[in-house]
């Protein structure tokens, strides 16, 4: 037997000497030990438990001195990748020194404990109490298995036959931890003692407790006969009975729906189950909520929405700012239908950075039109049982969020805002997006069954709206049930128009003052958008503008007050943020414009070479695909390095590229012009001017290629004060979505090759 050994560590599970055990190993280490185990220690191992049980084994401090020796006697490899062992315990032993190995194996010298010697008669005396013990334990415990009985019957020595019986029974997992760890099996055999003992006295006030309950219930049967009888006699001499009046209520709802007779025939059963049902019964309960909630059901009410697209056109424009591609799909809906009236309706999903106006738009669309309102937010929801509800079997079920906000709002054509789907999360418990493919699909809703309901309900009638912040974070199969509206960051001009259109008569009416009394020209705004804010959308705005009102009615000036640019710092503090062009850039770091869920933004890439050995080093949480530009920008330099004019040999050094704002991840393919400006910068040791930008992917032939989310990034350009963006050809037709007001500011030019670049920066 060798003295230094593998460890495995079992952190539920005890291994007692003579016990087999079977594990199904998923975890790499584990498996490490066992293939290591079986190569170069002939199949031996110590395992070991950790000193404390709740808490994971973050060093080996954490584990017990006290081991088994163990043999690893059969190894299968399963089709899922785990592996199932069995393990054979051959003696405790004594931990005495550890090492780390490579690849966090723990290797630990060990040696063996050894017994004492004791009174031949005294260790017979303590094997019968124990054996007295089991029988008894094993006679009043329907669960425990009396093989321990045969196990232990012919077996004499008292240190086997405490671990024999500290291994079969079901005793719990501290309890057995405690017992491993004794080392005198003398001491062991008391506490098995013990332990036995006060499971036998809890085993016989069990039992005597079920006798108790059962002569009750049979008592309760006894009242169930006499109730009922009392019931009969009760309806002979015209009695009222309030459940019959209760059922009869239910009925009378029943009848009046106009819904497929199959779908009453089941009501009225279910009218009838609760009539037959005793109050004392448990199912008294959950039958009658069931009851009340399907007979309350919106199942042929509608609110009657308004016609007039005209008016609600402009409802909409005066309710809302922008978003003028989901009003037009709306009012064409509502168009069509007064020309036919079950023409299916839009499921739209606006897609856009937070703040933009998305939920607001879903819940002014609902007033516009005359419907009412429900908001489900889906955001980190894992359970699909939250929308599509819980199946009666289950203690406090109930519906589904989605017929729970119809039963609400009373009517069956409401307008349901399902807000964050972009969020949703899959795991254990079910996959929410499925249950949203059958709530949307318009070919399946019109028959859609809550589990709680338990009836078909038609829901082709519901205006649904999505929201998202991240497009590509949207499930595929749902992604395809959708129409997309993509919702893209406001400009300064927009803010401007919303601040004073929107935010400002809202917050009148919410602090209860005239608007018009305080006065905030578009200079103090944009300022207040530069210098305050930096966001896609308007809810910093908003808050900052709000802090304003708040102190200039606090000051309670009676008279207008005008709030200037220079007033700014006194209501607001210093300026938190200020413009590119107020910086100025070194040699080697260029702007790149990029768009994530988030809005729009402009980070700088920064590049450094210095002497050592030939790669590449990215931080800046820079994701794949643009570790991948910076490999192809590499490239681009080293073939064309004649043309470019560069030294090669520079480039035979370490090149650390740097994105700013790290804790921000950064990803996607269009960043590749960027990166190798700023290579190039570096190189040729010239300044790239702050007031250019670069958006557009690489080839490592020189061409430019596509790239998406042009507007967001041309906007956020705009917004830092850049003047000059290089953009790929393949998006001039995309330059067509981007305010005009913004094309007459930022001088965008458009390239197929980056020599063409290179000529009007370099040259």
């Amino acid at each position: 037997m060798q003295n230094r050994l593998l460890i495995l560590i079992l952190q539920t599970i005890t291994l007692f000497p003579n016990q087999e055990i079977k594990l199904e190993l998923s975890n790499a280490l584990s498996k490490r030990i066992i293939k290591k185990s079986l190569s170069e220690y002939n199949g031996d191992l110590i395992v070991v438990s950790p000193k404390d049980e709740n808490k994971s084994v973050t060093s080996i401090k954490d584990i017990q001195n006290i081991g088994a020796f163990s043999k690893v006697k059969n190894v299968i490899d399963l089709p899922n990748g785990n592996v199932r062992i069995t393990l054979r315990g051959i003696k405790r032993v004594k931990i005495s020194t550890l090492s780390l190995l490579e690849e966090d194996l723990i290797e630990v010298g060990f040696s063996p404990i050894d017994n004492p010697v004791y009174n031949l008669d005294e260790e017979l005396a303590y094997s019968r109490k124990l054996k007295d013990l089991v029988a008894k334990y094993v006679n009043l415990n329907s669960l425990a298995s009396n093989s321990i009985l045969g196990i232990i019957k012919n077996i004499t020595n008292l240190s086997k036959i405490t671990d024999m019986i500290s291994a079969s029974l079901e005793f719990n997992p501290k309890q057995k931890f405690k017992l491993f760890k004794e080392t005198d099996y003398y001491k062991r055999a008391r506490m098995l003692i013990t332990i036995l003992g006060n499971e036998i006295l809890s085993l016989e006030l069990e039992n005597k407790i079920e006798d108790e309950v059962r002569d009750k219930f049979d008592k309760n049967e006894k009242e169930i006969i006499i109730r009922e009888k009392i019931k009969v006699l009760s309806d002979e001499i015209g009695l009222s009975n309030d459940k019959q009046v209760e059922c009869e209520k239910f009925l009378n709802l029943i009848e009046g729906f106009k819904i497929d007779e199959k779908i009453k025939n089941s009501m009225r059963s279910e009218v009838k189950r609760f009539e037959m049902t005793l109050d004392n019964s448990p199912e008294y309960g959950s039958l009658r909520a069931h009851l009340e909630f399907i007979t309350t059901l919106p199942w042929n009410k509608s609110s009657k929405e308004e016609s007039d697209i005209k008016k609600i056109d402009d409802q909409l424009n005066e309710l809302h700012y922008g978003l003028d591609r989901a009003k037009e799909r709306i009012e064409e809906y509502l168009a069509l239908r007064k020309k036919k009236k079950n023409i299916p309706s839009p499921v739209l999903c606006l897609i856009g950075p937070p703040g933009t106006g998305k939920t607001t738009f879903a819940r002014e669309l609902s007033s516009s039109v005359h419907r009412e309102f429900v908001k489900v937010s889906v955001g980190g929801l894992n359970d699909a049982s939250e929308l599509v509800g819980h199946r009666r079997t289950y203690i406090a079920a109930g519906a589904g969020k989605i017929m729970e906000g119809i039963r609400k709002c009373g009517v069956n054509n409401p307008v349901i805002l399902i807000d964050e789907v972009d969020k949703i999360v899959k795991d254990y418990k079910g996959d929410p997006s499925g249950v949203l493919l059958e709530i949307l699909d318009q070919t399946q809703n019109k028959e859609f069954v809550d589990n709680y309901v338990q009836e078909p309900f038609d829901l082709s009638n519901v205006l649904f709206i999505l929201t998202a912040n991240d497009e590509s974070k949207i499930p595929k199969a749902l992604y395809d049930r959708l129409e997309i509206v993509e919702v893209s960051s406001y400009t300064v001009f927009d803010k401007i128009e919303i601040a004073k259109n929107y935010t400002m008569p809202r917050l009148g009416k919410n602090y209860g003052f005239d608007h018009t009394s305080i006065k905030m020209g578009d200079a103090v705004i944009a300022k207040i958008v530069e210098e305050y804010t930096r966001e896609a959308g308007m809810r910093d705005l908003e808050r900052k503008i709000s802090s304003i009102v708040r102190k200039v009615l606090i000051a309670g000036s009676e008279k207008s007050v005008t709030i200037k640019e220079a007033d700014l710092p006194k209501y607001l503090g210093p300026a938190k943020y200020r413009t590119i062009v107020d910086e100025t850039l070194d040699v080697g770091v260029v702007n790149v414009p990029a768009c994530t869920n988030m809005g729009g933004c402009v980070f700088k890439v920064e590049v450094s070479l210095y002497a050592g050995v030939e790669k590449i080093i990215s931080t800046g949480s820079l994701g794949k695909i643009m570790q991948e530009s910076a490999l192809v920008s590499l490239s681009y330099i080293k073939t064309y390095a004649k043309d470019l004019k560069v030294d090669v040999k520079k480039l035979a050094q370490t090149l650390h590229i740097h994105a700013l704002d790290g804790s921000t991840p950064k990803e996607g393919p269009s960043a590749g012009m960027g990166i190798t400006v700023a290579i190039l910068s570096e190189l040729l040791e010239k300044r790239i001017p702050n007031h250019i930008a670069f958006s557009g992917e690489l080839s490592l032939k020189g061409r430019i290629l596509k790239i998406g989310g042009l507007k967001d990034k041309v906007i956020s350009a705009y917004n830092l004060g850049i003047d000059k963006m290089y953009v790929p050809r393949g998006n001039e037709e995309d330059l067509k979505s981007v305010p005009k007001k913004i094309l007459k500011v930022v001088d965008i030019v458009l390239v197929d090759a980056f020599t063409e670049v290179y000529n009007d920066i370099f040259k």
